[in-house]
């Protein structure tokens, strides 16, 4: 911030016949430089009395390798089908059109040993239908290439 102060020129008194001159003077202030985002990151939702570690997260579109219980013959007809998990993440995995609704959940289950196991999958379209027929085929679901969400 600029401050202005008023001077007088005594000077201007003996050289202008005993007239006073005025006039401003302008003195700058030194500018305080703000830094932003200082301090430690947080994350929504995390916990904050323990320090987080650094993990490196697997890539967002990428498939665990195949679990021993899914095979997928690569001479019949595939389809992809985007996984939304419950915990954020989206994976597209690659099925056989006779693959069964609980092969998907599986597949679910394989890639994510920890998870929870008490989910129910559904289409992502509106309004969104529940697949409660497990034994249902992808295709008689209609599920060839297209989305399905894992919901608690």
């Amino acid at each position: 911030m600029a401050t202005t102060e008023r001077r007088s020129d005594a000077a201007g008194d003996q050289r202008a016949g005993g007239s006073t001159q005025n006039y401003w003077v302008s003195r700058k202030e030194p500018v305080k430089r703000v830094v932003s985002f200082q301090g430690v990151g947080r994350t929504l939702g995390g916990n904050s009395s323990a320090v987080s570690e650094h993990t490196v997260p697997a890539p967002l579109n990428s498939a665990p390798p195949p679990c021993t219980g899914l095979v997928v013959d690569q001479s019949q007809p595939l389809t992809p089908i985007q996984l939304r998990l419950v915990d954020g993440t989206r994976m597209v995995a690659h099925f056989n059109y006779n693959h069964a609704i609980n092969d998907i959940g599986t597949f679910i289950d394989a890639s994510r040993p920890g998870g929870s196991r008490t989910y129910q999958l559904q289409t992502v379209g509106f309004p969104p239908k529940p697949l409660n027929d497990l034994n249902q085929t992808i295709e008689q679901a209609g599920l060839a290439n297209s989305v399905a969400m894992q919901k608690l």
